[in-house]
């Protein structure tokens, strides 16, 4: 081959893959061979065939969404972003829109999230996973009563998603409906026997309405899960597993396996503030103040807003005579929480004890 003819060969290679790219068939041919190299994993070489793909082709939505896919994988979550978006582009590509409100729910703008999600929803209403994520993001926004409705819709869909469940059951604890919980919550657990934070969630379900032995056996049943992986504990709600159930023996009277459950949660997650905080009420009621003061002021530590451990705190200082530290934590308390009548009536008898 001579030197003009070895010149043409080199142009031709260069250019045949953007070439044939072009062509639908082959268009196809690339996107099916990236998306193989997606599912096992190998995103590298997936995200190569998009960029092929979108070289003559700049406007074919499914490169762009599995190119934004390769990126949500690799927490590249601003490229992820732009790419679901000029994917979403397409009004009829439900599935980029759903990819588009995943991101910006992952990125905490739920807003955001919510329209696109909605998108996707009248675009794909029979899709439970679409529905699913729509109503978390609905509770995120604290828009309950959507919620409840979008948690409905996927259980009219798959009537035994495990997870739907167990969100109907969160929802109605928070609105103090705990038997409407404890229905959710074991519909959960029939659906996956496996489900560590339903089972803890129907404990304290159990616990709210005093029905203390099912309360203990359902924390149990969460603590034999898993009981030698404490990732998989803190991960999966045990530390909280273990402060309800020693919540549940404190108000039988038995301090001593309360004190016991707290510490197993400390162990679990040793900065976990609802334990740090049950542990300072314990001591307290025992009279061990310097231990109280410490897992409070943890407690506060792990959450600066538990206006409860800021009263306690109070307590504990004026029983050892720090006068101004306890009003300090008083008047924090009411900060936080105007309507507080425990602290603003500690605060009151700590004013009138000192004359002030």
């Amino acid at each position: 081959m001579n030197y003009k003819n070895l010149l043409v060969a080199l142009l031709f290679f260069l250019w045949a893959p953007s070439a044939i790219a072009g062509s639908a068939a082959e268009t196809e041919r690339l996107f099916n061979q990236g998306l193989d190299f997606y599912k096992q994993g190998k995103y590298g070489e997936s995200a190569s065939y998009m960029s092929t793909i979108l070289s003559t082709n700049a406007n074919f939505a499914p490169a762009h969404n599995l190119l934004g896919k390769i990126y949500h994988k690799q927490n590249k979550l601003d490229l992820a972003l732009n790419e679901y978006k000029m994917a979403a582009a397409d009004p009829k590509f439900a599935e980029a829109k759903y990819n588009l409100g995943i991101a910006y729910f992952d990125r905490g703008a739920y807003k955001d999230a919510e329209k696109y999600l909605e998108e996707a929803v009248r675009l794909s209403s029979h899709s439970a996973e679409f529905q699913y994520n729509l109503a978390l993001t609905y509770e995120r926004l604290d828009k309950k009563e959507k919620a409840l409705e979008g948690f409905e819709k996927v259980l009219k869909i798959e009537p035994h998603n495990a997870a739907a469940h167990y969100c109907l059951g969160r929802i109605y604890q928070q609105n103090k409906e705990a038997t409407k919980a404890i229905e959710e919550y074991r519909q959960a657990i029939a659906d996956n026997p496996r489900y560590v934070q339903a089972y803890n969630n129907l404990g304290v379900a159990y616990q709210s309405v005093g029905k203390f032995a099912d309360s203990v056996a359902a924390f149990g049943t969460a603590l034999k899960l898993d009981p030698d992986c404490i990732e998989a504990q803190r991960n999966l709600g045990y530390a909280q597993a273990h402060t309800s159930l020693g919540i549940t023996y404190f108000k039988q009277g038995n301090f001593q396996k309360s004190f016991e459950e707290y510490k197993v949660a400390l162990k679990i997650d040793p900065s976990f503030g609802d334990a740090h905080y049950n542990l300072g009420v314990l001591y307290q009621q025992q009279g061990q103040l310097q231990q109280a003061i410490g897992h409070y002021q943890a407690a506060i530590k792990a959450n600066s807003e538990n206006a409860k451990a800021h009263n306690n705190l109070g307590v504990a200082y004026a029983k050892i005579g720090k006068i101004d530290l306890a009003e300090a934590e008083y008047r924090q308390a009411l900060k936080l929480k105007s309507d507080y009548a425990e602290a603003a009536q500690n605060l009151q008898a700590l004013l009138k004890a000192v004359g002030k």
